[in-house]
């Protein structure tokens, strides 16, 4: 429209004209001109006439007919197909143009955004796994279980949702800790325990150290104590109590050591009980030193023993059953 077209926009555009598969852009392209209420230009007659005697006098020749026609029939027949043909040469002078513009500058349309499907923090495959939560607390998955703690963890309080089951161990924070299993809500500080859900009409939890605070849908709380258990009917939410050896019972778990800013002697006693060994420290105070490791059953006890140790840059040696651990420790 402004004549500032260049010769590959010239052939761009005319490339579109010629190719059917541009055909419903092109149509487009009209039907939005047609409606635009575009400004109009007036011409006097003798210059609309002169504009179309330029465009047909530069045509081809046509070719002379086989037989001579009389001058009046010829001039006759001029004049039926004149109309059409300036009517076609003014649409062109007017029409391609602004198609032209429009096409040049269309905007070609967005794609479209898809969105993800909204995933659980943690997916259910059938094997055990130990993942670490956002406060450093550690948790062991059985087999199919779910753990759901995306918007669990603020600045007031830390929870999680289980499905299945799964073993705690807690790092000790200021806030509350909560699990929640269908109408019954799990609250700890610091401590470790297992809850199973699998069978959700009858949710079992026991402890291994520390202390929880257990509350049914109707506000009645159950509180427990390392190696104790407590079986919950959660259709008429009924506790039923007992007392437990916790090591024992929780068979699924031998297979895993989880060991969450614990004192170094009670993890070198939980290998020992296992693996029948004697633990000795050059420094005594150094058996108090924290430490926070996990390990599978697949692991030799040298191993574990040697991460342990160098936890605190502490040295160690194992013979026949005897581990010496030496080294100032943590101080």
């Amino acid at each position: 429209m402004d004549k500032t077209c260049t010769p590959e926009e010239k052939d761009e555009f005319f490339s579109l004209l010629l190719h059917a598969e541009h055909d419903d852009q092109l149509r487009r392209l009209i039907v939005d001109t047609w409606n635009e209420d575009l400004p109009s230009y007036p011409q006097d007659r003798s210059r609309a006439d002169g504009i179309v005697q330029r465009i047909l006098s530069k045509r081809e020749p046509e070719s002379p007919p086989e037989t001579a026609a009389p001058v009046i029939s010829l001039r006759s027949s001029r004049r039926i197909f004149l109309l059409p043909r300036r009517v076609a040469a003014v649409l062109g002078i007017i029409v391609i143009p602004i198609l032209l513009f429009r096409f040049l500058h269309s905007t070609p349309p967005k794609p479209a955004v898809v969105l993800p499907s909204p995933t659980l923090a943690v997916q259910p495959p059938s094997v055990d796994r130990c993942i670490n939560l956002p406060d450093g607390s550690k948790v062991l998955l059985h087999q199919n279980a779910q753990l759901d703690f995306r918007t669990g963890f603020t600045a007031g309080r830390r929870e999680v949702t289980l499905h299945g089951e799964a073993y705690f161990d807690i790092h000790r924070d200021t806030r509350p800790f909560i699990v929640h299993t269908g109408a019954i809500r799990t609250t700890v500080l610091g401590t470790a325990f297992n809850i199973d859900a699998n069978n959700e009409r009858q949710i079992v939890i026991t402890v291994t150290k520390g202390k929880i605070k257990v509350e049914n849908g109707r506000g009645e709380v159950s509180i427990l104590h390392r190696n104790e258990q407590l079986s919950v009917d959660s259709g008429l939410l009924h506790f039923q109590r007992s007392t437990v050896d916790a090591a024992m019972t929780l068979n699924w778990k031998k297979t895993y050591w989880l060991f969450n800013d614990v004192p170094l002697h009670e993890a070198m006693d939980s290998l020992a009980r296992r693996y029948h060994l004697n633990v000795v420290y050059t420094n005594p105070a150094a058996a108090n030193c924290p430490v926070t490791a996990s390990f599978t059953a697949g692991e030799s006890v040298e191993a574990m023993i040697e991460v342990l140790a160098k936890i605190n840059n502490m040295e160690y040696t194992l013979d026949h059953g005897r581990v010496s651990i030496t080294g100032e420790g943590c101080k």
